[in-house]
């Protein structure tokens, strides 16, 4: 098989809000995309709502070769392929694997609380996001944290149950 016929993960940039429109159009287009979601769900006064709203807003994920980048780009709403400096660089599949446990991350652990302070390294030691390393970022009220994990080249800030985590040695 020759290196352009291969199918890599590549992040793409598309237009604010439109997410989902890109996904469906690709999957028309035959193109395995994937953009990690995160639900919610708001209580208003008279009703609930749930939404669908994207983890890292503006970017999709395509699993492509090299000869079908040119359709990705024909996409409606689609920008440009991410690179870094001038190089188009892959994501790596463990780096998809980290958001797709990120999409499924819920608050339902019980589990031993410890003091943090920013700065301290901790590991996840329960849950989706299981064995991730980050530092602390923020404190929030009620054993909330946000953790830096460094993934993707961008760091994301996730909040976590302090409960959830356990001090890293490294």
């Amino acid at each position: 098989m020759k290196d352009h016929d291969q199918q890599n993960w590549y992040a793409v940039r598309v237009k604010y809000k439109s997410e989902k429109v890109v996904l469906a159009q690709l999957a028309k287009k035959g193109v395995n995309a994937y953009a990690p979601m995160r639900r919610y769900t708001r209580r208003y006064l008279r009703k609930i709502v749930h939404h669908t709203v994207p983890v890292l807003p503006t970017y999709v994920f395509v699993q492509v070769a090299q000869q079908d980048f040119i359709r990705v780009l024909e996409t409606e709403y689609v920008y440009h392929f991410v690179k870094i400096g001038r190089q188009l660089s892959p994501v790596s599949v463990t780096e998809i694997e980290i958001l797709r446990r990120i999409e499924g991350l819920d608050d339902s652990f019980v589990l031993s609380e410890a003091a943090y302070s920013p700065g301290h390294r901790v590991r996840v030691s329960q849950g989706p996001l299981f064995g991730m390393e980050g530092i602390v970022q923020h404190i929030k009220s009620k054993g909330r944290l946000i953790v830096n994990f460094d993934s993707l080249g961008t760091a994301l800030q996730i909040e976590i149950n302090a409960k959830q985590l356990e001090s890293s040695a490294s």
